[in-house]
């Protein structure tokens, strides 16, 4: 007898995307579309890329997503969108099977400003070091949606991951950088983060920023020890960090409102 699907008691003859649904078997992009592609589309097309590869699930090439966001921002209309594009992994729903082919889906909607400055808590559930999972951007983000749901119950915006040697990780959806004199700090790939685009725009033109940049393991006391700190993200830009814990921060200085205006003209905002 050949597997049968049933949802809500109706059989599906041919379900969809199911290594996607069972496992989290996939990969995907966000980013702004401000009436054009982002400046750094082909940056997260690497990423989707490499992100399939790490899964093993088939990558359909950056031309063809190209195409499906494209189409489905023109049946959108003219505006300012957040955009996300995923590929789903097909195949045997066996959960060792591989995956045979992806789906790509793309979901449009209105591009909403994020709040200029957010409260993070540090989060109970430690990221393991070291490269793996964290290190792409896959459906598989129940960590993520947990961890934020118990950020905004404790009354913060967002979660501070530690990773297991104690090490500031990142945020549930952001990478995180602290500024001390003229230097630039932000956790390296091996704490346990996803390597954002804007993250690597941020540290490429460091210098041009005025800062030198350092990646390494660093504890939350030097972040806590920082002149300012901030999130980097790709529907955002950079967002202030006002509280940690129960530390408040020191308000924005004139310096953090140079970077981020630098970094938003490079992103084409």
């Amino acid at each position: 007898m050949k597997e049968l699907f049933f949802l809500d008691g109706s059989e599906l003859e041919n379900p969809p995307a199911l290594r996607a649904l069972f496992y989290g078997e996939g990969v995907f992009e966000t980013f702004r579309w401000k009436g054009s592609l982002p400046v750094f589309f082909p940056k997260h097309m690497e990423r989707l890329r490499l992100g399939a590869e790490f899964l093993s699930v088939p990558f359909p090439g950056e031309r063809e997503v190209e195409a499906r966001v494209r189409s489905a921002v023109s049946r959108a209309g003219e505006g300012d969108f957040y955009v996300k594009a995923c590929l789903l992994s097909e195949g045997d729903p066996l959960f060792y099977a591989p995956a045979l082919s992806v789906s790509v889906l793309v979901t449009v909607r209105p591009h909403v400003e994020s709040p200029e400055t957010v409260s993070l808590c540090v989060s109970g559930d430690a990221r393991p070091a070291g490269t793996g999972v964290f290190s792409h951007k896959t459906l598989n983000y129940l960590g993520n949606v947990l961890a934020r749901r118990e950020a905004l119950g404790r009354g913060f915006d967002d979660v501070l991951f530690l990773n297991t040697d104690g090490a500031v990780a990142e945020t549930s959806s952001r990478n995180v950088f602290w500024a001390r004199g003229n230097r630039l700090f932000t956790p390296s790939r091996d704490c346990g983060l996803l390597p954002g685009v804007t993250r690597e725009v941020v540290l490429l033109s460091a210098a041009e920023f005025g800062y030198e940049a350092s990646q390494g393991a660093f504890s939350p006391g030097e972040l806590l020890r920082s002149d300012f700190v901030f999130l980097t993200g790709s529907t955002a830009g950079a967002t202030y960090v006002d509280r940690v814990d129960d530390r408040e921060m020191p308000p924005p200085p004139e310096s953090y409102g140079i970077l981020r205006n630098s970094l938003l003209r490079k992103l084409g905002w």
